[in-house]
């Protein structure tokens, strides 16, 4: 028994080995000579072509993901400012979520003291009109008089993971004109609908900015106060509350 498996295994290994030599020399060989170089697989084997398709592998770090983030929200991120006469009694950011000048903000960027609203896309300013405010849920809609602008595209609560980036995204006014911030950190919890970052602020006009993740989805609107600390608003009460 011993010596039939002892032969069988001697028989695959010489097999395979002569397989291997005719390929790569008995069968150029052949190809040489003109009364076997007409028949095809012969005459192909003389070739000694190896055809390898070239692969692109392409690489996005989390750098160049966030400064697309950015460059995708920036142009939907306003400034909101309330004034009183020539006074600007508060000021804040906000973001456009429908294309015909629909502007969220939060509630508390809109004082009762206020007399009109400008509203800061680019450098110059346009005139706003408070369509629907609740205080309990600090949420305000604005609306400007202009249509076709980009706006932001959401992502959903259900989507959202612990530990996952996210990018807080403000706007304030400068002798520059409109000067727009970033604030990177993480997801630190998720409970119940309420959402947890590690993120705090200096600056409170990124009050009432989007919230979003590496790929420009609104996670949120950020409520930033006084010493810095952020509450973060999740975009299905901000779709629920514009009606969307």
């Amino acid at each position: 028994m011993r010596k039939k498996f002892f032969n069988l295994f001697a028989i695959l290994v010489i097999g395979g080995l002569g397989g291997v030599l005719a390929d790569q020399f008995f069968l150029p060989y052949l190809s040489t000579v003109p009364l076997f170089s007409k028949i095809k697989f012969v005459r192909q084997s003389g070739n000694g072509t190896t055809i390898i398709n070239p692969t692109e592998k392409i690489v996005i770090t989390e750098n160049t993901a966030i400064e697309d983030a950015v460059s995708k929200v920036g142009p939907c991120l306003v400034i909101v400012q309330a004034l009183q006469g020539e006074k600007i009694i508060s000021q804040g950011s906000g973001f456009v979520i429908a294309s015909d000048g629909l502007i969220i903000t939060a509630a508390d960027n809109i004082s009762t003291k206020a007399d009109r609203y400008l509203i800061f896309r680019n450098s110059h300013s346009l005139a706003a009109e408070v369509v629907k405010k609740d205080a309990g849920s600090n949420l305000a809609l604005l609306k400007i008089g202009e249509s076709n602008l980009p706006v932001v595209s959401f992502v959903d609560f259900e989507d959202l993971r612990l530990g996952q980036r996210i990018i807080l995204i403000g706007a304030e006014l400068t002798e520059e004109g409109l000067n727009r911030f970033v604030n990177l950190g993480i997801i630190r919890s998720i409970y119940a609908k309420i959402l947890k970052i590690n993120l705090t602020e200096q600056n409170s006009s990124a009050n009432g900015g989007p919230l979003v993740n590496i790929k420009g989805e609104v996670i949120g609107l950020n409520l930033v106060d006084q010493k810095g600390l952020i509450e973060t608003i999740p975009s299905s009460q901000i779709k629920l509350f514009a009606g969307f």
